[in-house]
């Protein structure tokens, strides 16, 4: 018979999810954010991990949800630091606005710094794909 310090511990331990749901969990979630804000996750990519973070550039694009699943907008990437082992971007808005934002606690979408040429490509290659759809 299991004392209730046992037992405790056991119920406490059934409650835990596996790595396995955890990851199916949140790439349920990060499915959701695509799919119901489609236009402003347009071209970002989702930062799953500690590696791809720190392959991310300053001046790319940041946008993140909070745990609550919230979209906060973000803005340009300006700085990323260290501090108290958790990894901080520092965020610049159009108006200039510096913002804090922690990699661990928020959900991370990412896309690089779009150049006036990058801009001048996309329409051209959209024009091009409607142009030859009409065909």
């Amino acid at each position: 018979m299991k004392s209730k310090r046992e037992q405790d511990i056991e119920n406490f331990l059934n409650q835990l999810e596996s790595q396995e749901e955890w990851e199916e969990k949140r790439q349920n979630i990060v499915k959701s954010f695509y799919k119901n804000y489609s236009k402003e996750l347009e071209d970002y990519i989702f930062i799953k991990n500690i590696k791809d973070y720190n392959k991310i550039e300053l001046g790319g694009y940041i946008r993140y949800f909070n745990l609550n699943e919230e979209l906060k907008w973000g803005g340009i990437l300006v700085k990323k630091i260290i501090q108290n082992d958790m990894e901080l971007m520092v965020l610049s808005n159009s108006t200039s606005d510096r913002t804090v934002v922690s990699f661990q606690k928020n959900y991370i979408f990412y896309k690089k710094h779009t150049t006036s040429n990058d801009k001048v490509r996309k329409l051209f290659l959209s024009a091009l794909e409607k142009y030859t759809d009409d065909e």
